[in-house]
């Protein structure tokens, strides 16, 4: 995986960099038992790997077995988007963590649960 310092700049390396880190997240995905497939969009970039559920129960798995920190946007239309920033799992040093950011689109003022509610209330407390 490639820190946004050490983005690879050659088309192969950025390639390569996205197949590795689309690798990362399904092997995380695998090994962990997190879901991958049904209601979600997964793509890899040469840094990150972004997700989109359209089931806050993904999010909530995700920071149950991975952790992490979740942020949120209110959008102009009544929708609200949290995004849980955390990493794969990986336990060789070949292989580093690469950073996940999985969303979800929510009605505004929707109820999540409170571990989602903490994870966002600790983010805020990081940036304050």
């Amino acid at each position: 995986m490639a820190t946004s310092s050490q983005t690879p700049t050659s088309w192969r390396a950025l390639q390569d960099a996205r197949q590795q880190n689309e690798l990362s997240y399904q092997t995380t995905c695998s090994y962990q038992g997190l879901p991958d497939s049904s209601h979600i969009a997964m793509q890899a970039t040469p840094d990150a790997v972004l997700v989109t559920a359209t089931d806050i129960d993904v999010l909530a798995e995700w920071l149950f077995v991975q952790g992490g920190t979740v942020t949120t946007v209110d959008l102009p239309s009544g929708q609200t988007v949290w995004t849980l920033h955390t990493r794969t799992w990986s336990d060789s040093p070949k292989f580093p963590p690469v950073p996940v950011h999985l969303s979800v689109v929510m009605v505004t003022g929707e109820s999540v649960i409170w571990e989602i509610e903490e994870a966002t209330r600790t983010a805020r407390e990081a940036v304050a």
